[in-house]
């Protein structure tokens, strides 16, 4: 038997929101992901206004490092979709 989640997560090719958006802060480099078009102008953990938002397409993952050199580097992936 499958549960409301489970299909609600067939319906939007294996991801729990249609809506997801990658939040990083420009000062501090506090990050999270927000689903459903929630997200923040002020940052929560230095309370700076320099919080950009990047949407994250329904067919793509994102991976976030950051190097003390290279600094933040956030990578877009295909993602790979279970049948």
């Amino acid at each position: 038997m499958e549960t409301a989640t489970t299909l609600a997560r067939k319906e939007n090719n294996g991801r729990i929101s249609k809506h997801v958006t990658f939040t990083l802060c420009g000062s501090c480099y506090w990050c999270a992901s927000y689903l459903d078009g929630r997200g923040t102008e002020r940052c929560p953990s230095c309370n700076s206004d320099t919080v950009e938002s990047l949407p994250v397409a329904g067919n793509e993952a994102y991976v976030f490092d950051h190097d003390s050199k290279r600094g933040i580097t956030v990578d877009f992936v295909p993602m790979k979709v279970s049948a």
